[in-house]
């Protein structure tokens, strides 16, 4: 999620502010080959390459990882309960689960894993034994 959000900010900097690829990763000082890499959502960089975003294009953090306000930021960090598991059939006629996140609703991989793979969602398992399969649409 962190990934995207950050690709689209680049991108959406990129473009308002007309800038290519290789104008920007100067500014940032970074190699056009990987700033390219990281606005395509390819890479996940690492702490150092996000400050030196922030510095090359002067935005927060916050600004570049999409996040609005604070308070949208700490609500990934409380976790939420899951509560629901989606029923997945085999061709033999036998079934499995797989818990469903409460933020974006999709399918988490393992059970008891702290934190959502597809948004970054902090999970509580607490109160799975009780976990209900969520309705098909």
């Amino acid at each position: 999620m962190f990934s995207k959000n950050l690709s689209l900010s680049v991108l959406s900097i990129c473009d308002s502010r007309d800038l290519s690829y290789e104008t920007a990763s100067e500014l940032c000082d970074l190699s056009p080959r990987y700033f390219g890499s990281i606005a395509r959502g390819q890479t996940a960089p690492s702490i150092n390459t996000l400050e030196k975003l922030c510095i090359g294009f002067d935005k927060s953090p916050n600004d570049l990882l999409g996040f609005e306000t604070s308070k949208e930021e700490l609500a990934f960090r409380i976790a939420s309960q899951v509560v629901h598991f989606r029923i997945y059939p085999f061709i033999n006629g036998s079934t499995t689960t797989f818990p469903v996140c409460p933020h974006c609703a999709g399918s988490i991989e393992r059970e008891y894993q702290l934190f959502c793979s597809n948004c970054g969602q902090r999970l509580s398992w607490d109160f799975y034994q009780y976990a209900t399969p969520l309705k098909k649409k």
